[in-house]
């Protein structure tokens, strides 16, 4: 396979002209994690029990574009959110701050060109490619006892992808911490998938889960969507606080209209830039 997954992520980054914060004008993320699941791991079909029976798996994602293709290999990439946007969301208490909703409006449109860049590259060396997080097809389902999904998980697929573990507020522990952006590709070219140091434990890198230490990020949500336990979390107050109240807030006071999302919870807590438990 002559494609090198890392750097061609790292080249589509730095060739985009709007990869950086408008004040200051630097980039928006750090460097760049990338992982590999192999698309026929038994988690993905564990998918459809654990998040719902329409959740995609890769080769139902991949037939979209590609139905005689067979899907082979799940490439995940964590864009860590970079300090200034990090330190900015620490002082906050209710919305977020004006870098972070930045990254979260123009930084995510950034990673959709670069799932659009990772798609072409490999569609160029003859291979299958999609991106199932911005397929037109993905929308929500709803199953009861989980609330609603997409279709495409890009956090569920970076577990997979041994990228990190879950969190108690539903984040994605990575070993560059929480505050992220996540992206992926199904193609049927064959990488070989990375190893999960944390085995099949989707919650193996939360200090609270783990150790029954932490919870900061409970006090730290402002509408008490994260609760004692996983099965405690309330996804639709947090959805109707950053599709809603945040989202009312957000052009008057950021200058731009955009999704702006929260975050608090991904800062000024020990998991916001590294795994708090150590290790890989």
């Amino acid at each position: 396979m002559e494609l090198e997954l890392l750097p061609a992520i790292r080249d589509l980054l730095a060739a985009d002209p709007a990869s950086t914060l408008d004040n200051p004008p630097e980039p928006m993320y750090d460097e760049p994690l990338v992982g590999v699941a192999a698309a026929h791991d038994p988690w993905f079909a564990r998918f459809k029990q654990v998040i719902g029976p329409f959740y995609w798996g890769p080769q139902e994602a991949l037939a979209l574009v590609a139905p005689g293709a067979t899907a082979r290999s799940v490439i995940c990439w964590c864009l860590p959110i970079g300090s200034t946007a990090r330190q900015a969301n620490r002082q906050e208490t209710q919305i977020p701050a004006r870098p972070w909703a930045y990254v979260r409006t123009y930084g995510e449109e950034l990673n959709t060109r670069l799932r659009r860049g990772m798609e072409e590259r490999f569609r160029s060396l003859g291979f299958a490619a999609l991106a199932p997080a911005i397929a037109p097809e993905n929308r929500f389902g709803e199953h009861p006892g989980v609330g609603i999904s997409s279709f495409w998980s890009e956090r569920h697929t970076a577990f997979v992808a041994g990228l990190g573990t879950f969190g108690l507020s539903g984040g994605l522990i990575t070993r560059r911490g929480v505050a992220h952006r996540l992206g992926s590709i199904v193609t049927d070219a064959e990488f070989p998938p990375s190893p999960r140091p944390y085995g099949d434990d989707p919650f193996a890198w939360c200090l609270r889960t783990a150790r029954g230490e932490c919870g900061l990020c409970i006090d730290r949500c402002p509408v008490g969507s994260i609760g004692e336990t996983v099965a405690a979390r309330d996804k639709g107050a947090c959805m109707r606080h950053y599709a809603g109240t945040v989202s009312e807030y957000g052009e008057k006071a950021f200058g731009w209209k955009g999704i702006y999302g929260c975050g608090l919870c991904q800062t000024r807590v020990p998991c916001e830039d590294r795994n708090p438990v150590g290790g890989s």
